[in-house]
């Protein structure tokens, strides 16, 4: 048919004839909630009726159905009663206790799109406001409150979203939509000033949750705890970051021993798997691997350790330096599965150095050709305080351990002379030896400078049997921190790349936009890939020659094999 010819002939007639019809009737006011709901359901009904008559009998029309209901829309939604609508609802919306009276008029407004598309805006920013306007201060410095408060905000509006408007997707989408801008908006702490994203709170939650001693998580809540963890990393948008922390802060748990379950982790690790795929957690997978691997190779060790090096085992019990069978502990990891930084050269003392060029003989004779490398900024270990007369454990860092252990040789030491005896670099001396120094197990008359005399505390006393000297600072967290948010931007360059080449490797020809498109589909699940970048990616990949502009169309690239 012709269109000229249908609409001149049919399609305007037909439109003019439905406005006089329903411009001729009579409508209720909408003064009152049951006179709003009493013209929503008449025109409801007209609506219904109309749409389906055109279906019906104009089926090819998609045009005439199209200007059908902005017709219809024109007339029972003018500017004047469609602000006041709008603006009856935003009440409903925003008084939780009239919820109830919001569902009854939300069965005619499902068949309005108009009107149903600003109610979906208005459930979009009241989940938002009313989100944000519950974090408070001591919510933000507290990663388990904070986890637990936006997780019940969530169940609270899904609850709103399945029993006023039973559970309509479009609402549920606008809901997950205000919902997930609310928890990516990193808060701030109004106190400190200090910025947290959501990535790190939801990994030290996890680690609150993880650890031992751990009173936030019980046998019988575990299930609801995990719940809780995967709800909110299901909205995260750079889980990429998220698992930079959570990978730090899983290697502390399983080096130093403080995971309360393996089957825990294991199942965490799993739901992250479900969720972003086995490439994801691979790393996380070859931890736990590493240290079960370790367990059985440290057992190994000592009985080895028993049977050949029995005279230097006995002398090094003699010393009170390591005690009984369990005096050594080992981690062998695998480099490109933990977060690690390059260690610098240090000196070890040879009560040290035994051990551990008699644990390298021994692994190397099981792993031949391979090579270790002794990561002492991870490393700890345990003194005794033998010139007290009560008798103290010392839990310390390998660069602790190193400085105390002249202490041995001589009680007084220059600050240049411990550097020189350990070879620690000299800002991170002078930090371990402030720390000491706050213990009390040592003492300086001086500011501390390269010539600051330093003594053993022979009178040191404390209350406490057991110290923990291996704390580490707070100054060096935050560092850590941003060190890490980094680190996850900066590989967003090549898995963006990496992504472009891989599609366009296999389409072999694609559209700029289609390009794009397909990026964001396959990285959205780790991170929110920017557009900007992306075609900035494209830019330097077409530099590199990885793809050619079409000669004809500038809007379509090639891939070159």
């Amino acid at each position: 048919m012709d269109n000229t010819i249908y609409t001149e002939s049919f399609q305007d007639k037909f439109l003019q004839t439905t406005e006089d019809f329903y411009r001729s009737k009579q409508f209720p006011a909408i003064d009152s909630n049951n006179k709003l709901l009493e013209y929503l359901k008449l025109v409801a009904e007209y609506f219904d009726y109309e749409i389906n008559q055109a279906k019906v009998y104009l089926p090819e029309q998609k045009l005439t159905l199209t200007t059908l209901i902005v017709l219809l829309e024109t007339i029972f939604f003018p500017t004047d009663i469609f602000n006041i609508i709008v603006g009856r609802l935003q009440l409903l919306v925003s008084d939780e206790n009239k919820h109830q009276e919001l569902a009854v008029l939300f069965e005619p407004i499902r068949q309005l799109t108009k009107l149903k598309n600003e109610l979906l805006k208005l459930i979009e920013t009241h989940v938002y406001q009313k989100a944000i306007e519950s974090i408070t201060d001591d919510l933000i410095n507290n990663p388990l409150f904070y986890i637990e408060t936006i997780v019940n905000i969530h169940g609270k509006y899904q609850k709103l979203i399945q029993e006023t408007f039973v559970g309509d997707q479009h609402f549920v989408a606008s809901f997950d939509k205000g919902y997930a801008k609310f928890v990516n908006q990193n808060p701030v702490s109004k106190t400190t000033g200090i910025t947290m994203t959501l990535a790190e709170i939801l990994a030290r939650y996890c680690d609150t949750l993880l650890r031992k001693g751990s009173k936030a998580v019980k046998n019988d809540d575990w299930n609801e705890k995990l719940d809780n963890i995967i709800i909110i990393f299901s909205y995260l948008n750079d889980k990429d970051v998220f698992m930079k922390f959570y990978q730090k802060m899983l290697r502390k748990r399983l080096i130093d021993q403080l995971s309360v379950s393996e089957s825990y982790e294991e199942t965490l690790i799993s739901e992250f798997k479900n969720k972003c795929g086995y490439e994801y957690t691979s790393k996380l997978e070859q931890m736990i691997k590493d240290i079960r691997l370790s367990e059985d190779l440290t057992n190994e060790y000592r009985t080895y350790q028993e049977n050949t090096h029995e005279n230097e085992t006995r002398k090094i019990y003699s010393n009170n330096f390591l005690e009984e069978n369990n005096f050594f502990s080992v981690v062998v990891l695998t480099s490109n599965s933990w977060l690690f930084s390059h260690p610098s050269d240090i000196i070890l003392p040879i009560e040290f150095k035994t051990v551990y060029d008699n644990f390298t003989t021994f692994y190397l004779s099981k792993h031949s050709g391979r090579k270790l490398t002794l990561l002492h900024q991870y490393s700890k270990g345990e003194l005794q305080i033998n010139f007290t007369t009560k008798k103290y454990r010392l839990q310390v860092s390998t660069y602790q351990m190193l400085i105390l252990l002249l202490f041995n040789q001589e009680l007084i030491w220059t600050v240049e002379q411990i550097q020189d005896k350990t070879q620690i670099r000299s800002e991170l001396l002078f930090e371990i030896l402030l720390g000491l120094l706050k213990s009390k197990l040592l003492i300086s008359d001086d500011p501390l400078t390269l010539n600051s005399r330093i003594k053993l505390a022979q009178n040191f006393i404390s209350d406490k049997t057991r110290l923990n000297l291996n704390l580490p600072s707070k100054p060096n967290e935050q560092k850590d921190q941003s060190h890490l948010v980094k680190a996850a931007v900066d590989e967003r360059q090549m898995v963006i790349q990496a992504a472009l080449v891989r599609i366009m490797k296999k389409e072999r020809t694609l559209k700029h936009s289609l390009l794009i498109q397909q990026v964001i589909q396959q990285l959205t699940s780790n991170f929110k890939p920017d557009i900007s970048l992306i075609k900035k990616y494209i830019e330097i990949l077409i530099e590199k020659e990885y793809f050619q502009r079409d000669s004809n169309d500038k809007d379509t690239l090639h891939y070159l094999a």
